[in-house]
């Protein structure tokens, strides 16, 4: 989050720390895609060692603190107003709001699984669930909070449940029908003409987004006990940014906080970070 929002202001793409610009894109450089890395830890049942069980779990948090920074974000650039006191006031709502929806979501998650449950109805679980996700992520929006709080909330909420065991392989297909669209679509999006000058931004940005992670997470897992090979394969599964950063950099250019060439770099640097994780934490094994 720091290296994003420092090398933003040096390299003269925002006016301050302060600016909502620096702000994002060091929101999106904290995202961990836990799919992408869960992936290559399952093909090489890798899952429940030591290092696994650590990525996956250090990915999950990762995500949610990521989440909430970009909701903090987005409500700062809502209000209009970057100080000290509007992110204080922005942060309270959007944790509040998450940790009361979370929370009204884990009491009666049982309840909520029986019932839906229920219906016997051929999709009725699936139709049920993706009404909850979105009526919470309608939610978060009607608060002046990103939407992907909401539905993240709602599932972290029910995971666990009986309905999540059910709805597993219907949304295995929904997903083969769904996630090329959202990568065609994202894409789509980045206009390479518009980045001009911006490539070198795009490359040095990259660069500390890996060097952010293999610091950031391979130093502490020293400290933690793991050995240098632990704390590499761990520094490397922290990689990839995948369809999470993706979300957030797409948040911020619909709302008018990122710019073309803004967007453009966080799609480079996206997709690099993606593409190298895999092959090198399947080497570190």
């Amino acid at each position: 989050f720091i290296f994003g929002v420092l090398l933003t202001v040096v390299f003269g793409f925002a006016e301050s720390v302060t600016d909502v610009r620096a702000l994002f894109i060091g929101a999106v450089m904290t995202a961990t895609s836990i799919g992408i890395t869960a992936r290559v830890l399952g093909d090489m049942r890798q899952l429940s060692t030591p290092e696994g069980v650590t990525i996956l779990g250090a990915a999950v948090l990762d995500d949610i603190v990521g989440i909430l920074i970009l909701t903090i974000v987005v409500g700062l650039a809502y209000s209009g107003e970057v100080s000290s006191s509007s992110i204080g006031l922005v942060a309270l709502k959007a944790i509040g709001f998450w940790l009361l929806l979370t929370t009204l979501g884990i009491l009666p998650k049982e309840h909520i699984s029986r019932l839906v449950c229920g219906f016997r109805g051929m999709g009725a679980s699936i139709g049920l669930a993706m009404a909850m996700a979105f009526f919470a992520a309608a939610l978060a929006e009607s608060f002046g909070l990103a939407m992907i709080i909401g539905a993240f909330s709602m599932g972290l909420a029910l995971s666990g449940t009986e309905l999540s065991k059910r709805l597993e392989e219907p949304l295995h297909a929904l997903f083969a029908m769904l996630v090329p669209i959202f990568f065609v679509v994202m894409g789509m999006l980045v206009d390479l003409s518009s980045m001009g000058g911006i490539w070198v931004f795009g490359v040095v940005i990259t660069i500390f987004a890996v060097i952010g992670k293999l610091i950031g997470s391979g130093l502490p897992s020293v400290l933690a006990g793991f050995n240098r090979k632990g704390a590499w394969r761990i520094g490397v599964g922290m990689l990839p940014r995948g369809e999470v950063a993706l979300i957030m950099a797409g948040i911020g250019f619909s709302k008018g906080i990122l710019a073309s060439d803004l967007y453009g770099v966080t799609i480079l640097m996206t997709v690099v970070t993606t593409v190298i994780a895999p092959p090198i934490l399947s080497a570190s094994f």
